[in-house]
């Protein structure tokens, strides 16, 4: 794994996504003596100027050399949140620290009969955007199932990539799901939470998957006991969760 360094990027934009969450690029200086390292799936930390810093997946994949990309959500009532989208809006650059993170892969890892499944909630879909980028950039032929949870539809901020993805890749799959259709007028895709409909649609045999989850604990839990009661290994579910909010433990039956 790459040692974590601290580098100086250029802000090379800052818009809206759609009623909360903001794209920021990034792009290392051009004066850095290395190119940026990471692998698909990783973090970096934004240093604000207080000395506080901020996590966030890394949205665009390593193939795209020092462009570097992030979603962020605004939290309505966070002063810590607005601190970091007004330095972000404000500022021509900043100071990160990379990459971070455990959960991460490489196409240079994958063997053939690999089935990859990646499961988002909310902004976990930038970490899920860039291992897919990562894949698709070189050619991985392995199919790929992409789900994405949101409470409504207007929260899926970038649905047109995935299905640009399943419309230029055989092997693409895309299964955005709303859990509260109700609030969702004209919604006529899946329905329910997305850790019950990825389980439902999983195939009998489920030895050959890897499994790629970002979220909220609680979402990375309940999908942990959904595929697990469908005979997932536990050891094929990857997530960062796992370093920080570790998986309460089962009570006995």
């Amino acid at each position: 794994m790459f040692s974590v360094d601290k580098k100086y990027c250029d802000i090379t934009g800052f818009n809206a996504l759609n009623h909360d969450v903001y794209r920021v690029r990034l792009r290392l200086k051009a004066d850095d003596p290395e190119s940026v390292h990471f692998r698909a799936g990783q973090y970096l930390d934004l240093c604000l100027p207080d000395g506080k810093k901020a996590s966030f997946s890394i949205a665009s994949a390593p193939d795209q050399g020092r462009d570097l990309e992030l979603h962020i959500r605004e939290v309505p009532g966070s002063e810590f949140n607005a601190r970091i989208l007004e330095t972000l809006r404000t500022r021509d650059e900043i100071e990160v620290e990379l990459p971070k993170g455990e959960v991460s892969l490489s196409q240079a890892e994958v063997t053939p009969d690999t089935r990859f499944v990646f499961a988002a909630a909310s902004t976990g879909f930038a970490q899920i955007k860039s291992m897919v980028e990562h894949l698709l950039a070189n050619q991985v032929s392995n199919p790929i199932d992409i789900y994405w949870g949101a409470r409504v539809e207007a929260d899926l901020y970038l649905e047109r990539l995935p299905q640009q993805w399943v419309s230029e890749h055989a092997n693409v799959r895309f299964v955005p799901v709303v859990s509260e259709p109700e609030n969702s007028p004209g919604w006529q895709g899946c329905t329910g939470l997305m850790p019950d409909v990825l389980a439902q649609e999983l195939p009998a045999d489920c030895a050959d998957l890897a499994v790629y989850a970002c979220g909220s604990p609680g979402m990375v839990h309940a999908l942990v006991d959904r595929l697990e009661a469908r005979g997932v290994r536990a050891d094929q579910i990857h997530s960062d969760v796992f370093a920080w909010a570790p998986r309460p433990g089962k009570s006995a039956s």
